[in-house]
């Protein structure tokens, strides 16, 4: 049954995947820009898309995205639920990989200064010929890959004036302004203007074999 949203709610979804054991999560915000006749088709699955098109082909073999788990956070909140796309499963790159604590980053950019107007996103499973050191090889599919990847997110996601319609809006949420309880407060949540992948390799301390879910 399609689940409808009205104009300014916020939505949180979370990319659940799973390397050497760990879970891996990768949690995203937006705000329905306008009337939303079914979120998961228009946000959940859309998203999917992306990772599955772009990103499943080349990123390690044992990286296993599993599923999409998504709620309403403001202005009240919604059930959680749990969405598994069609495409989902293990990547089609090399097994042999980067360790599991090793990402992709992503940085995430909003029109408004200071620490809290901004976020990095850090995607798992690099393949080990991704990388030069500590870059990532611009000349190597795998880098292609995540500048599409951040490509179609930018085009579903980050809206012009006025908004198309069933759209929403990528967001960043700030804890620290908005509270760290849900509901979360409006006040939190800032439109996101840039979404671009980072040559620099990060890291994901909670991804450590032994530390991770």
């Amino acid at each position: 049954m399609p689940t409808p949203a009205s104009v300014g709610d916020k939505f949180q979804v979370r990319v659940v995947g799973r390397i050497e054991g760990q879970e891996t999560n990768n949690i995203l915000h937006f705000m329905a820009a306008t009337a939303i006749d079914d979120v998961e088709t228009r946000l959940v699955l859309a998203l999917a898309e992306c990772f599955i098109t772009h990103l499943l082909p080349v990123v390690t073999s044992a990286w296993t995205l599993e599923k999409l788990v998504w709620k309403k956070v403001s202005p009240a909140l919604g059930v959680e639920t749990v969405t598994v796309p069609s495409g989902a499963g293990a990547g089609a790159g090399a097994a042999t990989a980067l360790p599991s604590f090793v990402s992709a980053v992503i940085s995430i950019r909003t029109a408004e200064g200071g620490r809290s107007k901004r976020g990095r996103m850090y995607l798992p499973g690099v393949v080990e010929s991704a990388s030069t050191i500590s870059a990532l090889d611009t000349g190597n599919a795998f880098w292609t890959a995540l500048v599409a990847f951040a490509a179609c997110v930018t085009s579903k996601f980050i809206l012009g004036d006025p908004p198309p319609a069933n759209s929403f809006q990528l967001e960043v949420y700030s804890r620290k302004i908005g509270g760290a309880t849900f509901p979360y407060g409006a006040a939190g949540f800032t439109a996101v203007t840039t979404f671009l992948p980072v040559q620099q390799l990060g890291t994901t301390r909670s991804r450590k074999v032994g530390r991770g879910s």
